[in-house]
């Protein structure tokens, strides 16, 4: 059994963990909760079946006081002897990987629940918590996040390290069981007549932290705007505290909205007020996976929010009446167009109905906190696997004499080279024009995307609806010799000089693939991918995608030096011999669509 400490800033934080932790405790793991224990009393950590640890950790940053809380977690995990440290929020994702590896943890992960640099920030906040956040990654052996958006950014920030997307679910089976009596145990005429809410008008919902972030200063603008048409026909609810409430609280007193908008403060308990919204908002300005709207969702709510980052991963947008739309999404800091969506959404209860109930059924198709810790458990054992196969100190001495190789090998080949390259780019030039070489991006170690570099063959040749032609049309007869003579590979040994290829490795293919490989294929990315390799001296293109990526998953869990000097001597024989250059019947090789297999892709 796997002994996993979870570690988070403040205890608030099982309200977005717990469940899943809970899932992960009965997957067969021996879970324990890391925080502040701030917002846990006997009731909460009596409601979780994991362990709870309380390490004095800070949300601001105060040297002196983090580097006591370095210290205290160090010793904790060392004395705990965790197999695996997965670190959440900004904060503790810092101090918690710095003391994880400190204390010698086998497996360290961090998963960002919405990074803390993006745009629209100041240059100098940006700037700074990039740094972190780099420097931080240093410290741990993969990353994750809750959407793609995220997960791209974070690959561009750490090229070097393997990085997920772990997702962001609800457990419906709680849920649906939690709501099947909750309006019994709390009647909305009682709870809304408590907050002094009108009980004859449709309810709008917003749970959010009074803070910049979450911008409920764009939700006023379109409630004021609506409040002057006269169209401002429902109660807007806003669940939540901060540090913004009390301008927000003057700011509806200026616009005359008092009777249009209510605060419900912070709620232990919001099920019985996402039960009686008739939609729910959210108008902030960047997210991770927001919980609140996914449980809206779940509960078979519409939703009318931002079209930012983590909430369009989340929320298909109405368009045309689509039967998949969830709600509606609207540009950041439009506050008219805020107003026209929330007055479309609020005047017909059939809309309401409809994209409520797609929004359950993306919830259940996508969402859920099974499917997480399923995803979890995977990059758990992949990163196992990985340090298995990378952490002795045999691998490491021989990584680090490929990469010596590479570099002496790059630059003498250049150099060798030049006159052939330079009469390449010339004839290149001559037969195809600008530009000389084709750049693509394609995926690296761990899946992290590049720009690799080639000689062009092809033309540019399109259809009339702009769309390029057949490659066995743009490919020109100039084009088929570059190939058979692998001069068109030549550029890439800028690839390898910058670190980004090896000269030996897995073939680097096209970034659509990476959602279709199976878990196993997936292992080809966990080297540098390179301008020859294993599969290209054993057939090439005329090879099936499954048997290449058979032979790259080999190379990666048997490699040496040895086989590396193997494959280089045999690429040789097969570039003068000209093997394997095309699949019988195509020019090149098909596109891989998949493996037909039992296997689920990732």
């Amino acid at each position: 059994m796997r002994k996993v400490a979870h570690i988070c800033t403040s205890g608030i934080s099982y309200k977005i963990l717990g469940d899943k932790l809970a899932l992960l405790q009965q997957s067969g793991c021996e879970v324990t909760f890391i925080s502040a224990g701030d917002h846990l009393d006997a009731s909460v950590r009596g409601s979780f079946p994991f362990q709870w640890r309380d390490v004095p950790m800070s949300r601001t940053i105060r040297p002196l006081q983090d580097l006591a809380s370095i210290w205290k977690l160090r010793k904790l995990l060392r004395s705990e002897r965790y197999d695996i440290v997965h670190t959440h929020t900004a904060k503790a994702g810092l101090i918690g990987r710095v003391a994880a590896r400190l204390a010698g943890v086998p497996i360290v992960l961090h998963t960002s629940h919405g990074l803390p640099f993006y745009e629209g920030q100041s240059k100098a906040a940006y700037t700074a918590y990039r740094l972190l956040e780099r420097f931080a990654a240093r410290f741990c052996d993969a990353l994750a996040s809750q959407n793609e958006e995220d997960a791209w950014a974070l690959r561009k920030l750490a090229p070097w390290q393997p990085v997920y997307c772990e997702g962001n679910g609800v457990d419906l089976d709680k849920l649906d069981r939690l709501s099947a009596g909750a309006l019994e145990r709390l009647k909305p005429e009682d709870l809304k007549q408590a907050y002094g809410i009108r009980t004859d008008a449709p309810m709008l919902l917003m749970a959010a932290r009074f803070e910049k972030v979450k911008d409920h200063d764009l939700l006023l603008d379109a409630l004021a705007s609506l409040k002057r048409r006269g169209a401002l026909g429902w109660v807007t609810v806003l669940a939540g505290q901060g540090p913004l409430e009390a301008d927000i609280r003057k700011r509806i007193e200026t616009e005359g909205l008092d009777g249009d908008v209510a605060f419900i403060g912070h709620q232990s308990d919001l099920l019985p007020w996402q039960l009686m919204a008739d939609a729910v908002t959210l108008t902030s300005e960047k997210e991770g996976i927001p919980r609140s709207l996914m449980e809206a969702m779940a509960l078979g709510k519409p939703i009318v929010a931002t079209d930012v980052l983590g909430t369009r991963e989340l929320v298909a947008s109405d368009r045309g009446g689509s039967p998949e739309a969830t709600g509606e999404l609207v540009p950041y800091r439009d506050g008219e167009k805020l107003a026209d969506a929330l007055a479309r959404m609020m005047d017909e209860p059939a809309r309401r109905a409809r994209l409520g109930e797609a929004g359950r059924r993306r919830v259940e198709r996508q969402f859920t906190e099974a499917k997480v810790v399923s995803r979890l458990l995977v990059m758990y054992e992949e990163i196992a696997l990985r340090k298995r196969l990378t952490s002795s100190w045999r691998s490491r001495l021989q990584r680090f004499v490929k990469r010596g190789v590479d570099i002496a090998a790059s630059l003498t080949l250049l150099a060798l080279l030049s006159p052939v390259i330079a009469l390449t780019a010339l004839a290149v030039r001559a037969k195809l024009g600008s530009p000389v070489l084709f750049r693509q991006e394609r995926p690296g170690r761990f899946g992290n995307p590049f720009y690799v570099r080639k000689f062009r063959t092809m033309t540019d040749a399109k259809d009339r609806h702009g769309n390029p032609l057949p490659d066995e049309v743009r490919l020109t007869a100039f084009g088929k010799l570059i190939r058979k003579l692998s001069l068109d590979e030549l550029p890439q040994l800028l690839n390898v000089l910058s670190g980004e290829m090896s000269l030996i490795g897995p073939r680097p293919l096209l970034m659509e693939y990476l959602p279709l490989y199976t878990q196993d294929q997936a292992r080809r990315h966990y080297v540098r991918p390179g301008i020859t390799g294993l599969a290209q001296v054993n057939g090439r293109n005329a090879l099936s995608w499954e048997d290449k990526f058979r032979m790259d998953v080999w190379y990666v869990e048997h490699y040496s030096l040895l086989l590396d000097l193997r494959i280089a001597l045999k690429t040789v024989s097969k570039v003068l011999r000209s093997e394997g250059i095309q699949q019988e019947g195509h020019v090149t090789t098909t596109k891989f669509a998949g493996t037909r297999s039992s296997r689920e892709a990732l």
